[in-house]
């Protein structure tokens, strides 16, 4: 048959076809069905469908109140329909305006408090609205503390009022065709992702080893105006005793020297590496810029003329690979992370490993004085290498991502604990006197760098340790690490030394070295807290807030105590205004520690608010802290997106269930740890204080099939190294699941969901 008779009878065959009686039934089912637009306040906590009308026929069959109190955000506020087959006296009234009306004599208690809370709201959203409402205060709530914490209250309300918690997420499936239910963790991965996209713009004509960073500001590296001889020397003094307190891998009297040469000849440097010294300057200047006391004052692109002078300067390099071309790169390396630049510093620091790698800094060399080998070569050799090493791990952690130098090919050894200005180019000065040498807290940082550089081997490995070889694992790198702090004991303050008598370089070496102790101890603990964020809203009895093992239990303290520990040590320097935004290194370890305080929280939602609030009010304070080192595009910016997402996570999550506890009557309490129940979906139901999480089976983790089922794949892409590549929002490990017309599909089916039900 032509195409023509085909498509000239497709339609005569059409009408011929047979209609089987049950299709016919379910299209006359689905004209039947009514579009409900707003649900009431107990159908949408219980996830139910709803008449919409008021009182609802569920809320009548249980003879409770049926109540549209509600924060609703799907556009205009519909108006309340009544059921006039029921005669109920109405607790309120909402018009299309957002007007509400009522007489607070025919409240209960219950109603009072869920009152207050909407007349903030609506102050809030609808500021020219008239409110008449005087209902009596909140009980104590895990909102109290935020407010006192966050920059504002009206921010917070804002969070509150455009949050996904006000409309939970529907039912769907990835792009590999597996569930993701409202309470997988998946989904709250899935809303994380779709706030960065918010948040964050990305350009599409940025490189692609650059997307999703931070713009950096576009000059003419041809046309450079030098600062005068005396700022610069000021300068590199400021890079040497305050910006790098542990990452020193120059040789502060070579600097100084290459500095009087380059103004001596009006800006040109002679001789072999002439364009490498040049940048190697620049970066000093473009990294000593952003820790300047005067930042806030000076224009915030000097730093980044600085870096396009030298990155100019490198463009230009020819001839053999010199130690000057590897040290101005890591100088870059170190300052992409300051500007957010996360991507670009990760792509640029694999060519300056490799070129570690191609010149055998990585191998140690023999001293050999009597062949005329320069000391100080030698020793920048072993500075160099450690520092690199040091950022690889941090970048592996950070991203998600593998590292380049493997321990297997390394045999340098450790830097000589000797001060630059006892280190010459044929000798080395003992130091006489009683002071410590400025070269300890490198020498720590590079001994705890290789730890942890065994602890993401064994511990984050694709294929991750058995539960046994995991406990035997985390044993020992925690004796490593308490033999590392003892060491270093009196330093870092365990004797009570008293960090204010210490000179600004050696105060920043403290906190530096502190936070990394504890940001290790977090790496090795964490797992124990949560092993992925798949079952973050799991059923597992760890995440019901009961009590586990006493080995488990102390792995569990042991990460708290650390987190609470880092968030402290933010909290000193925030207080001293001693913090900079150029301190990436301390917004990375803020955040792993708030994530911890958070996931905590959640995970003990059934449990007694004294046993997590001060976790939640420290975390929330720290979050606070970091945001207000926040600005546009910035790593700071991105990180408070995130917590402040797991934040309303773990409101929602305790502030729900408390709620429901106190609607439940004493005798029915007993409920709380019900029977299993599975619905059509093949989700597991657990009927908590009458709320109904659903749990998908193949989210369900260690609680599903075993072998290669969705729920390995789903642990294997929502661990922690996953959670923390989200903050690089354009290059995470979880963008190939969820593409942007995944979150497309995700936004237009929010917009049918009323009361977490997705309708037709």
């Amino acid at each position: 048959m032509s195409d023509g008779q085909r498509l000239a009878t497709g339609g005569e065959g059409f009408e011929n076809q047979h209609v089987h009686p049950s299709s016919s039934k379910r299209r006359k089912k689905d004209e039947d069905r009514t579009r409900v637009t707003r649900a009431c306040d107990r159908c949408k906590r219980k996830k139910t469908r709803c008449t919409g009308k008021q009182p609802c026929t569920l809320c009548t069959q249980a003879n409770l109140s049926c109540e549209f109190t509600a924060a609703y955000n799907r556009g205009r506020l519909p108006s309340v329909i009544p059921d006039d087959n029921v005669r109920e006296i109405l607790p309120e009234k909402a018009d299309t305006r957002g007007t509400v009306t009522g007489s607070p004599g025919l409240l209960t208690e219950n109603q009072r408090a869920q009152y207050a809370g909407m007349e903030l709201l609506l102050q809030a959203s609808l500021p020219n609205a008239p409110v008449v409402l005087s209902p009596e205060p909140r009980p104590n709530t895990l909102v109290e503390p935020m407010a006192q914490v966050l920059p504002t209250g009206q921010q917070m309300i804002d969070s509150r009022m455009h949050s996904s918690r006000n409309s939970p997420e529907p039912s769907q499936t990835d792009l590999q065709g597996h569930y993701v239910g409202p309470a997988s963790g998946v989904s709250f991965l899935l809303r994380v992702q779709k706030k960065l996209h918010q948040k964050v713009s990305f350009s599409q004509s940025s490189s692609i080893f650059t997307f999703g960073d931070a713009p950096l500001p576009d000059f003419n590296p041809s046309f450079f105006i030098l600062p005068s001889q005396n700022d610069a020397e000021k300068l590199v003094a400021r890079y040497f005793d305050f910006a790098v307190p542990t990452h020193r891998f120059l040789h502060q009297p070579t600097i100084e020297t290459w500095l009087q040469e380059f103004y001596e000849n009006l800006g040109v440097m002679r001789g072999r590496g002439a364009g490498e010294r040049t940048a190697v300057l620049f970066m000093v200047m473009a990294q000593a810029k952003d820790y300047m006391p005067d930042q806030a004052s000076t224009p915030a692109d000097t730093s980044a003329r600085y870096f396009q002078a030298a990155d100019h300067q490198l463009s230009t390099e020819t001839g053999e690979i010199r130690l000057t071309s590897v040290q101005a790169r890591l100088c870059q390396c170190f300052y992409l992370l300051s500007q957010s630049r996360v991507n670009h510093c990760w792509s640029l620091f694999g060519t300056t490993a490799h070129l570690i790698l191609a010149i055998g800094i990585h191998r140690k060399r023999r001293v050999e004085t009597s062949n005329g080998s320069d000391l100080i070569d030698l020793e920048c050799r072993k500075r160099v290498f450690w520092c690199a090493y040091s950022l690889d791990n941090y970048l592996s952690a950070a991203l998600g991502r593998p590292r380049t130098f493997h321990d297997d090919d390394i045999d340098q050894d450790f830097p000589t604990c000797v001060n630059d200005a006892e280190l010459t180019s044929q000798k080395m000065i003992s130091n006489i006197s009683r002071a410590q040498s400025i070269m300890v807290g490198p020498i720590a940082h590079a001994r705890l760098s290789r730890i942890v550089s065994n602890i993401l081997r064994d511990l984050y490995a694709i294929r991750a340790p058995s539960p046994e070889a995991r406990v035997t694992l985390t044993a020992k790198y925690s004796a490593e690490l308490l033999s590392w702090r003892e060491g270093l004991s009196r330093f870092l303050g365990t004797d009570g030394v008293d960090s204010s008598l210490l000179l600004p370089v050696y105060q920043r070496q403290r906190n530096v070295l502190n936070l990394a102790y504890q940001h290790a101890l977090i790496l090795v603990h964490r797992p124990f807290l949560l092993s992925n964020f798949a079952s973050l809203s799991g059923k597992s009895s760890r995440q019901r807030g009961a009590p586990g093992t006493p080995d488990m239990d102390r792995k569990v303290s042991a990460c708290l105590d650390a987190a609470m520990n880092i968030v402290t040590i933010v909290n000193d320097l925030a207080e001293g205004k001693q913090i900079f935004r150029a301190f990436w290194f301390t917004q990375y370890f803020a955040f792993c520690a708030v994530v911890v305080l958070y996931v905590y929280t959640i995970q003990q939602r059934n449990s007694p608010r004294a046993k997590y609030l001060a976790y939640f009010q420290a975390a929330a304070k720290c979050q606070a802290q970091i945001s207000s080192m926040a600005i546009k595009e910035s790593l700071a910016q991105r990180y408070s997106v995130v917590l402040e997402e797991l934040r309303l996570e773990a409101m929602k999550q305790t502030e729900r269930l408390h709620e429901s506890n106190a609607n439940v009557p004493s005798n029915s309490l007993d409920s709380i740890s019900g029977p299993q129940t599975t619905n059509a979906n093949g989700t597991s139901l657990h009927d908590i204080g009458g709320l109904d999480f659903s749990i998908p089976n193949d989210i369900c983790g260690s609680d599903g099939p075993s072998g290669a089922t969705p729920s390995s794949l789903m642990a294997e892409l929502t661990d922690w190294s996953s959670f923390n590549s989200l903050v690089t929002a354009g290059m995470g490990n979880l963008d190939f699941l969820f593409q942007d017309d995944q979150i497309q599909h995700w936004e237009m089916s929010t917009m049918n969901d009323v009361g977490g039900v997705l309708l037709p």
